[in-house]
């Protein structure tokens, strides 16, 4: 497998002729079968059959189309040339289709100066991608790069495979998604600076996706809006279902924990310092010589549940890893079963493939086949009864050390790896997700994935795989999590602090403070380098970590509200500026993001800035959380202070948080503080549905939430709030109202509003608010 080398389209054959009557194309002499359906909501499916060249579909997980429609967004007209119209008919988007072997390839034009997004996570810095080459094969990073690249630099493909880009063409966008498990390609029109030579600078004038091999499936989205596009998006490959609210806390990791005094010691650390904490992590060193579902009588000796008894007083579940991967041992009960009903990849020669990873010679489970996934999920079910909250699903690239995994064959050695390796992780998802069901079926399953493809979001949580601890890594945090969000992956986020290399104290803090309310929290770092949980830095700098570790709890209702959107409405937790608004440039912003549409963070990841400009987009006032002040939209500078991080809430915000300072992982969410950003003399209104449930079960789908409707109307700074209960399964909600401005007056539901002054930290100093 080549990373750096692509099909060239002049190697293709195009399609010279179409026949709409007989739904058929011919290119290069052979006719292929052609399938162009139309659905709700400007969705298009092209899909191209040949059994010869490519047998059947091998997608394992169906997107969810909507119902068919006859109002066509796209054009077909002769020699199969595809027209993407936009607004009052407008062509978008000019393709062709063309093959070359097993190999597949769609070319689109595009007129004027388009932009690109998307592509899920790919790391190179910056949320446009124009000029670009990019590869969509998942990887195991630091297995198949060497330091020299990765340290620092972007490598490409990394973990995650996302075949999907978003078409900016004036003020409209197009998604065009490949589902195609194969090892996948584009390439966008622009200047790639990084070639070495002139003439390969330029990068195709045109749109390219291809793939190496796997039927032709190409779905295309009209937005024609972002917001419109990301949400079709998402309800096509699966909206993240609702987490158990413990998952939105703050994580505590690390290679090296070894089992129940390792975890006690974490424990009573978190509480003696007033930490909130919500998971703690173990990497490989539970288990019993690396063998998975067996763990070591050393690690727990008097069994997990054990442990898992004693951190459940401070409301803390224990999350071990688990790899694919189960050794080559005969004796070993897991392998010994496995082998008994033939669950193991193959080799060319009809028997087990063998890898080597941590437990050495290494077999897999070939979970492209559902009575694999039944067995697997066996194991799991057995496994979380026996003490464990959740699991972290590792190596599932499938990463298989210096064993070249392309010798690893599917569904009884018949199908080549190339055809089922971009879903190798999502079928491990598939089937631990279904042994935690089986072993709490009223409890939500909470996974973290390293490796995954499409439909990964509809099972777990996505990481963004091993980092290193320097700016490169805390820099493009950023627009890797933020696109990766776009691309129909909304619940990720990296490694705080940096997996590899020792954190410095300043780093530690930049990083803490730019990614405390990314969608996934996790502080992980290697065996060997330098303590990163909070209580083992010096003193100032533990508050500081703390500090915003617990301001991520005071802000748990809105996240969890957020999660609650997603499931919903289909919107992401991160989001680009231009998401929310469409000033001119924003796309080229790339250390600034949304969480949700209220806030905006613009964190220091720049090594030694003394300050950074803002963009502050849009035309109402923003409110400085760090100053209390309230600021005019367009450019401003931020001044670094070690204590504080810019974060901007946009005018008539109404923002749900914990009341005061949480000091634990207690999430209250029926008694909730909803913060209300309102400058001096504003006239406008803005309104939110706020939602409370009990955080863990199912039963909010039969009734049991609770939810009410807050609208704020403003006229010259008079200010009118009105609540309305909508549902009361959870019981009844109580807000508090706090007040960032000075309204001229308060009027609740109708009544005069009787308030008092306090004060709130969020990102900076003491703020002066009146409660209501």
């Amino acid at each position: 497998m080549y990373f750096s080398k692509f099909p060239h389209r002049s190697n293709f054959s195009f399609v010279d002729s179409y026949s709409e009557a007989d739904s058929t194309i011919a290119a290069g002499g052979k006719q292929m079968d052609v399938s162009v359906r139309t659905f709700d909501g400007g969705i298009t499916h092209v899909q191209v059959i040949d059994s010869e060249r490519w047998g059947e579909n091998r997608c394992l997980e169906a997107l969810s189309a909507p119902e068919v429609s006859e109002h066509r967004h796209i054009k077909v007209a002769p020699g199969f040339k595809l027209q993407v119209l936009g607004k009052r008919g407008k062509t978008l988007l000019k393709g062709t289709f063309g093959v070359s072997g097993e190999a597949s390839i769609f070319v689109f034009s595009v007129e004027g100066a388009p932009r690109f997004y998307g592509m899920g996570e790919k790391t190179f810095g910056r949320m446009e991608l124009s000029g670009v080459r990019a590869k969509f094969w998942n990887t195991d990073v630091w297995g198949d790069f060497h330091i020299a690249h990765y340290a620092d630099h972007p490598t490409d493909p990394p973990y995650f495979t996302t075949p999907y880009v978003i078409v900016k063409v004036a003020d409209e966008y197009v998604g065009l998604l490949l589902h195609n498990p194969y090892p996948a390609f584009m390439e966008t029109p622009g200047t790639e600076d990084g070639r070495a030579f002139e003439e390969w600078k330029h990068t195709s004038p045109d749109l390219i996706l291809g793939s190496e091999g796997g039927e032709p499936n190409l779905w295309i989205l009209n937005g024609p809006t972002l917001r419109e596009l990301t949400r079709k998006l998402q309800r096509l490959v699966g909206t993240t279902p609702l987490p158990p609210a413990w998952a939105l806390g703050y994580h505590q990791s690390r290679w090296g924990y070894r089992g129940h005094d390792d975890l006690v010691r974490l424990d009573e650390q978190f509480a003696k310092h007033k930490i909130p904490c919500d998971g703690l992590w173990m990497d490989l060193d539970y288990m019993d010589g690396y063998r998975i579902f067996q763990t070591s009588s050393e690690a727990f000796p008097l069994g997990a549940q054990a442990t898992a008894d004693t951190l459940a007083v401070n409301q803390r579940r224990i999350v071990p890893i688990l790899d694919p991967g189960v050794k080559f041992e005969t004796g070993y009960r897991v392998y010994d079963d496995g082998n008994k009903h033939e669950v193991f990849c193959q080799n060319a020669e009809g028997k087990e493939f063998v890898g080597l990873v941590w437990p050495g010679e290494t077999v897999f489970p070939d979970f492209t086949l559902p009575k694999v996934r039944s067995w697997w999920a066996g194991y799991v079910e057995e496994f979380a009864r026996s003490g464990f909250g959740a699991s972290w699903l590792d190596m599932n690239d499938p990463s298989t050390g210096p064993v070249d995994p392309q010798g690893m064959r599917f569904r009884h050695g018949k199908e080549l790896h190339a055809a089922y390796h971009n879903q190798y992780a999502l079928g491990m998802q598939m089937a631990t997700y279904e042994g935690f069901r089986r072993a709490r079926p009223e409890e939500r399953p909470f996974l973290l994935s390293r490796s995954g493809f499409i439909g990964s979001s509809k099972k777990a949580a996505i990481w963004t795989g091993d980092n290193l601890s320097n700016y490169f890594y805390l820099s493009i945090s950023i627009p890797t999590s933020v696109n990766l969000s776009l691309s129909g992956v909304p619940f990720n986020g990296p490694d705080i602090g940096g997996f590899g290399d020792s954190v410095s104290d300043g780093l530690m803090i930049d990083w803490v403070k730019a990614n405390f309310l990314f969608p996934f929290f996790r502080n992980h770092c290697a065996k060997g380098q330098r303590d990163q949980e909070p209580f083992n830095f010096p003193e100032p700098v533990m508050a500081l970590v703390r500090r915003y570790i617990r301001l991520r709890y005071k802000l748990i209702p809105y996240l969890y509200n957020l999660f609650i959107a997603q499931e919903e409405d289909a919107d992401p937790i991160l989001r680009p500026l231009f998401y929310e608004f469409d000033d001119a440039g924003l796309d080229r912003v790339n250390d600034q993001f949304m969480v949700g549409p209220w806030v905006i963070q613009a964190p220091f990841v720049q090594e030694k800035a003394k300050s950074r400009p803002v963009l502050l987009p849009g035309n109402d006032k923003w409110y400085d959380a760090v100053s209390g002040d309230w600021l005019d939209a367009g450019a401003v500078e931020a001044k670094n202070d070690r204590g504080s991080t810019p974060m901007y809430i946009r005018a008539g915000a109404i923002l749900p948080m914990q009341a005061g300072t949480p000091v634990d992982n207690t999430k209250e969410l029926r008694k909730v503080h909803l913060h209300i950003f309102i400058p001096p003399s504003w006239s406008g209104d803005s309104s939110t549905t706020y939602k409370a449930d009990d955080g863990i079960s199912y039963r909010y789908r039969s009734g049991e939430r609770s939810s009410i409707s807050v609208r704020l109307a403003s006229a010259n700074g008079n200010l009118a709030i009105s609540v309305e209960e909508i549902e009361n399964g959870f019981g009844p909600i109580e807000p508090t109202f706090v007040i960032h401005g000075d309204p001229k007056s308060v009027r609740l539901n109708g009544g005069e509003g009787k308030l008092k002054n306090a004060k709130v930290v969020l990102t900076g100093k003491p703020l002066k608010v009146q409660i209501l």
